[in-house]
């Protein structure tokens, strides 16, 4: 009997990861950041100067992504890093004006690509579905 990926839970999910991420990198161009750096953004919208440490464990990706996307966000004047005041050796990372701009544009498009996800799920439908999530990802920290 031939093994067949498409009855596995993990092919469906990174399938869904993949296509995300493409749509999120082609709705983003127009502001000339992908996904990824997206993410960095986010967590700096929502708190701003945190540390590149911080940002790795928010998003749980390896050191060296993360600083490729802050020199990237840095180099495009999204944001920049400063020395902490109370610990020389900490570097902050704060949004800078045009970093600041891009948040409600690129919530716009974070709501659209929401809506077309939950599109033909009921209110109940959608409150289980981020519980399942949620459960899945749980699930999987236990392997770490």
């Amino acid at each position: 009997m031939k093994h067949n990926p498409e009855l596995h839970y993990g092919h469906w999910i990174r399938k869904i990861i993949r296509k995300i991420n493409s749509i999120y990198d082609h709705r983003l161009q127009q502001y000339d950041l992908t996904g990824s750096q997206l993410s960095v953004l986010f967590q700096l919208w929502k708190k701003d100067g945190l540390t590149q440490k911080d940002i790795q464990e928010n998003l749980n990706i390896r050191p060296a992504s993360v600083s490729g996307l802050v020199d990237t966000l840095s180099s495009k004047g999204f944001i920049v890093r400063k020395q902490d005041d109370e610990d020389a050796r900490i570097k902050r990372l704060y949004l800078t004006e045009d970093g600041i701009k891009l948040n409600d544009l690129c919530t716009e498009i974070i709501e659209e690509i929401e809506v077309t996800i939950t599109q033909g799920f009921s209110q109940d439908e959608k409150i289980i579905l981020m519980s399942w999530l949620k459960k899945l990802y749980g699930n999987l920290q236990s392997l770490e």
